[in-house]
């Protein structure tokens, strides 16, 4: 039997997608449309170069890096993305040889393979599974993943509306998204009227293409007791609502009936950011909410 390196072609996407499943079950990353996306563009990457580890064109592994070549106060580098020996070879000298043939390219780039990021340096031979953070970034989603949790836990405790995320990022496809394409939508609770009554706040995750810059961007809509509330001006709330990083406050009353809370914001944009506080006035009469903001601005 014959085993070598080589890089991915084209007519290798079927096999890339079941190493990608493999490596993402491992490291218990739940991301289809991912898959779907990196096995169709296999022999481009995006940008990284992949490389198969084969026994008789039975694979056996894969990698990923990227290479940054030297230049002026720069010694360039060699960065290792992804790495997996399947179950079956590992141990059996695959991870060495695989590791070896990215040196090589290294060395012919003129430059080092950098240190894995957040693992050890034989995470290459011995464990034979590794996923840069680079990547993956496994400390944000488990934390954001445990935000989610803990609120739904917390509404369920307290009776308040059940909190929802329908995050699409890593379900349907992005690869050239048009404006006005959804990411993400969700509702989360929001404010605590004194009668017991909950005003949630829903959100939709919206790309949006500017003349300075495009991305993801949070649209906002209000609702009591599942109607929409009118927005008197337009409405802005901080993004960690839509991470569920916050709890419901209790509204106060106002003078005129209507009830009130104060919630802090801040955004960054091209030009700097904003940062202060929004009070979001509700009227149930009218069905409306009224946000005042006490937001300054700060150029960068």
């Amino acid at each position: 039997m014959t085993r070598f390196v080589r890089p991915a072609s084209a007519s290798d996407a079927e096999a890339a997608a079941g190493l990608l499943a493999e490596l993402h079950a491992h490291f218990e990353v739940h991301r289809p449309a991912d898959i779907v996306r990196r096995a169709r563009r296999v022999a481009e990457e995006a940008g990284r170069a992949m490389l198969l580890i084969v026994e008789d064109e039975t694979p056996l592994g894969f990698a990923t890096y990227d290479l940054s070549l030297p230049d002026k106060g720069w010694a360039g580098a060699l960065r290792i993305s992804e790495f997996l020996i399947t179950e079956s070879a590992r141990g059996t000298g695959a991870g060495a040889a695989l590791l070896r043939a990215i040196q090589e390219r290294a060395s012919a780039a003129g430059v080092a393979v950098s240190e894995p990021n957040q693992a050890d340096p034989d995470v290459f031979t011995t464990v034979e599974r590794y996923i840069g953070s680079h990547v993956i970034d496994f400390a944000y989603e488990r934390t954001r993943a445990g935000h989610w949790s803990s609120l739904r836990a917390e509404a369920a405790e307290k009776g308040w509306p059940e909190p929802q995320l329908n995050d699409l990022w890593h379900t349907e496809l992005h690869d050239d998204p048009e404006p006005g394409h959804l990411y993400a939508e969700g509702e989360v609770p929001f404010i605590l009227l004194p009668d017991g009554r909950v005003v949630t706040a829903r959100f939709r995750t919206i790309y949006v293409k500017e003349y300075l810059g495009h991305g993801p961007e949070n649209r906002w809509t209000l609702a009591l007791s599942g109607s929409e509330l009118r927005s008197v001006g337009g409405l802005e709330i901080d993004d960690s609502w839509s991470r569920a990083e916050n709890r419901p406050a209790l509204a106060v009353t106002m003078d005129d009936g209507r009830f009130m809370v104060n919630y802090s914001y801040y955004a960054s944009h091209h030009f700097g950011s904003d940062s202060g506080t929004i009070d979001y006035i509700i009227d149930p009469a009218e069905a409306t909410v009224s946000p005042r903001a006490h937001v300054t601005f700060e150029p960068d």
